[in-house]
């Protein structure tokens, strides 16, 4: 940034530049900032649906990718397959399969959320600026997506739904 801007304009540029990249960074929808009482009312909505057999499909971006379908059944993980870069389907056998459900989706969110307190959140210093977003879907409240943002590193990480299955029903609850 020009140095010989006066420090007002330059910070206002700054912010104008962070605005804009929250804009493409989560698309059209910014969803909301996550906070305890948005993770709250979103696993609220979730359990209120009682969504209990269902078929996941989720993505992450980030150090690393990876692609997912899982098979919830009771509300377990039962199975747990990654989808490879040709199509492929690998199962997998986690230690903790719980964190690739719904309720896991929720767990990394909280988890992630809880960084901010520490004394070096995402290893970098107090005072780095973190910037956290989700949607939660409207009706059954998981979260179509989830980003974050550790501004000024390569530690950007993307969560996405890509396909939400209740198993009682043909229907496809797409974000």
């Amino acid at each position: 940034m020009n140095t010989t801007l006066p420090l007002r304009l330059r910070r206002e540029m700054g912010t104008l530049v962070i605005l804009a990249w929250l804009g493409t960074m989560a698309g059209c929808d910014g969803g909301q900032a996550v906070t305890p009482e948005a993770i709250d009312q979103a696993k609220r909505l979730w359990s209120l649906a009682g969504v209990r057999d269902y078929e996941l499909d989720w993505s992450v971006t980030g150090p690393n990718n990876a692609h997912y379908v899982v098979t919830v059944q009771a509300g377990e993980v039962r199975e747990v397959d990654a989808i490879q870069p040709d199509g492929r389907r690998v199962e997998l056998h986690p230690g903790s399969p719980r964190f690739f459900g719904v309720d896991g989706l929720f767990v990394t969110i909280s988890d992630e959320l809880a960084q901010l307190k520490t004394d070096k959140p995402f290893g970098q210093p107090t005072g780095t600026k973190v910037v956290m977003r989700f949607r939660p879907d409207a009706k059954l409240g998981y979260p179509h997506w989830y980003r974050r943002d550790v501004l000024g590193t390569s530690q950007a990480v993307t969560i996405d739904v890509n396909r939400l299955v209740p198993a009682a029903t043909s229907a496809t609850a797409k974000p």
